[in-house]
């Protein structure tokens, strides 16, 4: 093959380029997650998801560091993280060329195991996806870099480079700490002389060390906590976790098959030949599927916590397939067969469901949307309560409430006693502290009934069936359910005055409200019946004195008894009701 190294490159960020094109505008819930952090850290709020008690709802500090380096420069955040994604992405495929580029192994097989990485859709639907995957991976492969010139070429001045890629992947996420211990036993399992051991052991085990205690500092000083919220929610080691972690790592494995088994036979021959670069592959590779396994697998598109493994895989197709002694490419017809087996291989990974999700999947750009809305239509102090923490409190920068708990200081310290038997991620939920919160809004995922564990306590909730009223948004079918007696978008009771939002009142039918013009306003059909009931009320008499349709012609019913009004409103004409104003009659 006359194709040269820097020619290759070019292709490859061509077909890369395709795969990005090809799945964009993916970017995750959880990445607005770790964008709300960058934004409110750029405004000088530090490293904070709400105003009050900080809680660390990240597991990716030099990724949201990053993005609000760029952010601060007046980026915006997520082409912020799609820049620094795709940059690291870049990073792996370059890195990989060059370090190959002057060794002896066959360019052949550093090709073939790029290309194969480059359209596999996790390489591609994370570099446009927001999480920090591009940026691990991307220190994972200098690591690997580094480690490999150890092993293979005895250069052991490189020990404190490694050691620095070891400390800023510990930093990146908070399982990188792994790749330190797994790779200083390594290194000290294959050292023979006593000087390179006692330098091995210093330097890999101080310098990510100090990297690891300076994060724990400021987690501490700052949270008061020694692990991430993240940790509380997310990882509890039952047998319901693991089967379902075992299950993801075989779908993985086999949605990458190509890719995958072709790895996996070559570290077998890797293996087979005692090769010591073999043996820390195998290493990683069964510690982190073995961790990946406990904690449950994943919940999104294309198989992210599997990239690891994947990187690993073409490490082992590079060193590995010189002893598979079938393949041949000074073979025209090889090096064309395998040509055609790649479009092959990226035409079937583009029909498996988990990659599908990341073409599908795009209510988060919805989400987005609404909170738009919710911060043009209410006041900066109204309360929102969700299940979605990524898009809704990213985009209206209002003050939520994370009812699943990622972000919420009290919810992960008292799980419910289940825990560890549902869904990954979407288990954690207290409705009692939700109301007690007494939010203005609450959302589920962007707008629809309620669901999760939290939603079924909350349809069972008496606090929540008295005082929460579902609202229709006409305009994206979204499901809202509005705090009667909220202090932002509910009634407000002057004592001689009670101004009634209009979409609080209820149809049996044709039940919808709409945002226009930075408000929310009720559609009310001629002839319907819409009711509202408010508690608490002396037992004065009550009459409306006005509203804010001019034209709006209705006929009302108003009772109160034992302290409830009941006010039933019957439309004269099709109409538009803002807001209702009734006074008390002395």
């Amino acid at each position: 093959m006359k194709l040269g190294y820097l020619s290759f490159f070019f292709i490859i960020i061509i077909l890369f380029s395709l795969g990005c094109f090809y799945y964009y505008p993916f970017f995750s819930d959880d990445s607005l997650i770790s964008l709300r952090y960058a934004q409110r850290f750029i405004e000088g709020k530090g490293l904070t998801w709400n105003d009050g008690h900080p809680v660390e709802g990240y597991s990716n500090l030099l990724w949201v560091l990053a993005i609000s380096v760029l952010g601060k420069l007046g980026i915006n955040l997520i082409l912020a993280a799609r820049i620094v994604g795709i940059l690291c992405s870049l990073g792996i495929l370059g890195s990989i060329l060059y370090y190959f580029r002057n060794k002896n192994i066959q360019k052949e097989y550093v090709f073939l195991a790029v290309a194969l990485l480059a359209t596999t859709p996790c390489f591609v639907v994370w570099a446009i996806g927001g999480l920090e995957q591009p940026l691990y991976v991307f220190l994972l492969t200098l690591i690997l870099i580094e480690v490999s010139k150890i092993v293979n070429y005895h250069n052991f001045k490189t020990v404190y480079l490694l050691s620095f890629w070891l400390g800023l992947l510990t930093l990146t996420r908070p399982d990188g700490f792994l790749f330190t211990i797994l790779t200083l036993g390594f290194l000290l399992a294959i050292c023979r002389k006593k000087d390179q051991f006692i330098k091995i052991g210093f330097v890999i085990a101080i310098i990510p060390s100090l990297f690891l205690l300076g994060q724990l500092a400021f987690r501490y000083n700052f949270y008061r906590e020694l692990v991430p919220n993240t940790a509380l929610v997310k990882v509890k080691v039952t047998i319901h976790h693991i089967l379902r972690g075992g299950f993801y790592n075989f779908k993985a494995f086999f949605s990458t098959f190509l890719l995958s088994g072709l790895g996996l036979i070559s570290l077998y021959y890797l293996l087979r030949r005692k090769n010591p670069f073999g043996y820390y592959l195998l290493l990683l590779t069964v510690a982190w599927i073995s961790y990946v396994t406990s904690i449950g697998g994943d919940i999104f598109p294309a198989f992210r916590h599997y990239y690891v493994v994947l990187i690993l895989f073409v490490f082992a197709i590079i060193f590995g397939l010189q002893y598979f002694k079938k393949i041949s490419f000074t073979s025209k017809k090889v090096t064309w067969g395998l040509v055609f087996l790649l479009i092959i291989n990226v035409f079937i990974q583009s029909l498996i469901n988990d990659n599908v999700r990341a073409v599908d999947e795009r209510w988060e750009f919805r989400g987005m949307e609404l909170g738009e809305t919710l911060k043009k239509t209410f006041s900066n102090q109204t309360l929102v309560a969700v299940t979605a923490a990524g898009c809704i409190p990213y985009s209206s920068e209002l003050p939520t409430i994370d009812m699943l708990g990622l972000n919420d200081y009290y919810i992960p310290r008292h799980p419910p006693k289940n825990f560890g038997r549902g869904s990954l991620a979407h288990e954690l939920g207290d409705a009692n502290y939700v109301m007690n919160r007494n939010p203005d809004i609450i959302i589920f995922n962007i707008g629809s009934e309620p669901r999760f564990n939290i939603g079924d306590q909350l349809k069972s909730n008496k606090i929540f069936n008295r005082n929460y009223i579902k609202v229709k948004a006409k305009d994206e079918e979204y499901q809202l359910f509005f705090n009667k007696y909220g202090k932002n978008t509910g009634i407000k009771n002057t004592g001689s005055q009670l101004i009634i939002p209009g979409y609080l009142f209820q149809a049996l039918s044709d039940d919808v409200s709409v945002f226009s013009d930075n408000k929310l306003i009720k559609i009310m059909n001629r002839g319907n019946v819409y009711t509202l009931s408010i508690d608490h009320l002396s037992s004065e008499d009550w009459k409306i004195v006005g509203s804010d349709e001019e034209n709006a012609k209705f006929n009302a019913d108003i009772r109160i008894k034992n302290g409830q009004l009941t006010i039933k409103i019957t439309p004269k004409n099709n109409m538009f009701l803002e807001s209702l104003v009734l006074e008390r009659e002395y």
